[in-house]
């Protein structure tokens, strides 16, 4: 438990420096992009984000997977790059012809550069998902985390450039027509820096490619990618649609704000990047069971502390973080996505027993049924109801994900969560959360005096588990 704590934190210091990045510069972006432009900002990212889910075909969960077998190891490494490798150069070529028609079809006709420049940032970023997961099977979460970071520190000091210290006439001789535009270009170059720095890795990949094992590769990861696809519904499909539904601002407003919420989603990544590996290789344990028990309580009860902390110290972060107060329209959607990610959470714990147990259609199912809440309650709620609705369709559609999951892998590989700690965990968070936001306005010390008690009550519950781990 103590190794997956530390690679867990080191993983998570690279998994999520480009949320952090992102998190860090938002203040930036705000204050020199208006609202209406921030919102092409948020529906483009969203947009890749399914890109990234597709072109990747879940091949990152079936390498882990099939790696498992020392047999196969190599031929797994090798065949999966040359799978996605093929997939991205389609892609690529795809939307370096089309791009006009592309951006004629997502409102973007005066900007097929975007249509381009994500194209490659898509390509580049999917050749590396393959010398990342090596990385994190052979456990070298330092050179992992490593390469992350100089491609977010590399991202930021371009982005910072562009905006502060090149002249706009400068940056225009290069293409770039508006200040929005300023991060793709960042993003871009960071993604083939990346792409450089896994070099090593990358020359390790063999002329090899296993028919039978890519078509039971193939089996597996198809439907990981379908569920993954689910997730990015889930998580982006608000800020991939609103642009078309609601006001610019608006939409500007709830995509700034959001960024606030990152805070927990942080959180929750830097979690899944070191769990994920560690589940696949304790699943032939005969204490398996036990110790997925274990893990997801100690997550709830950590996620939970983090969560109320994040809502309690939403008055002051919000002026550091969204120094603009015409983003604060949308401040109530934070509450509602912090808690939302916290359910995610839980639920990516739950979705361990159809992992290890191969049935990862099961997975699929579920995450669908999260996305068709996400996908119909948004567009027959959100034009008339504005964006408030996302944020609460997104919380309905992962809690109801983390029930269903529960509930499955209770009758097909039982596991003796401690579900009634848990469910307290949560319940008290959301009493004193609304306390905080509707009775109170998000008030300082009222909200620290209620994330102080909760923290209390929690370690009380846990004291346990925690002196147990102080003793060691």
């Amino acid at each position: 438990m103590k190794k997956l704590l530390n690679e867990t934190i080191i993983y998570g210091i690279g998994a999520i420096m480009p949320r952090v990045i992102l998190f860090i510069l938002n203040p930036l972006y705000i204050n020199q992009i208006e609202n209406k432009d921030f919102a092409i900002f948020s529906n483009l990212y969203a947009l890749i984000s399914f890109v990234n889910i597709m072109l990747s075909f879940g091949f990152e969960t079936a390498f882990f997977r099939f790696s498992a077998d020392k047999d196969n190891e190599k031929k797994t490494f090798n065949t999966s790059f040359w799978f996605l490798f093929g997939l991205s150069t389609l892609f690529l070529l795809g939307c370096l012809i089309f791009s006009q028609s592309i951006a004629n079809t997502l409102d973007y006709s005066g900007n097929p550069e975007y249509i381009r420049w994500f194209a490659w940032i898509a390509f580049f970023d999917n050749l590396c998902v393959i010398p990342f997961a090596w990385l994190r099977y052979n456990n070298k979460p330092i050179k992992y985390s490593l390469v992350r970071i100089v491609q977010s520190f590399f991202q930021t000091i371009i982005t910072v450039a562009l905006f502060l210290y090149i002249p706009l006439s400068v940056s225009q001789g290069f293409g770039l027509k508006e200040k929005v535009s300023f991060p793709f270009y960042s993003n871009l170059a960071a993604s083939i820096l990346g792409f450089l720095l896994l070099l090593p890795i990358i020359f390790k990949v063999k002329l090899q490619f296993s028919t039978d094992l890519f078509k039971k590769m193939l089996k597996y990861s198809w439907p990981v990618m379908i569920a993954g696809l689910a997730f990015m519904f889930n998580e982006n499909f608000d800020k991939a649609v609103q642009i078309w539904y609601i006001p610019g601002e608006d939409a500007g407003a709830y995509g700034g704000c959001y960024k606030l919420a990152v805070l927990m989603t942080l959180f929750v990544t830097a979690y899944r990047m070191g769990i994920e590996p560690f589940f696949f290789k304790q699943m032939s344990n005969e204490n398996a069971k036990n110790t997925y028990a274990k893990v997801t309580e100690y997550f709830t009860f950590f996620a939970s502390t983090v969560a109320m902390g994040i809502i309690a110290n939403i008055s002051w972060l919000k002026q550091i973080l969204i120094p603009n107060s015409s983003y604060w329209t949308a401040i109530d959607i934070i509450p509602i996505i912090v808690i939302a990610n916290l359910c995610f959470g839980i639920y990516y714990n739950f979705s361990t027993w159809y992992k290890v147990t191969d049935k990862t259609k099961v997975g699929t199912v579920i995450s669908w049924l999260g996305a068709v809440i996400t996908i119909v309650l948004n567009l027959l709620l959100l034009k008339k109801y504005g964006f408030m609705v996302s944020a609460w369709v997104t919380f309905a559609a992962y809690f109801i994900m983390m029930i269903t999951s529960y509930l499955l892998g209770q009758k097909y590989y039982p596991i003796p969560y401690r579900i009634k700690k848990m469910t307290f965990f949560l319940g008290l968070l959301m009493a004193f959360s609304f306390i905080t936001v509707y009775f109170f306005d998000y008030n300082f010390w009222i909200g620290n005096l209620l994330f102080l008690i909760y923290t209390a009550i929690l370690m009380y519950s846990e004291k346990n588990m925690l002196l147990s781990k102080i003793k060691r």
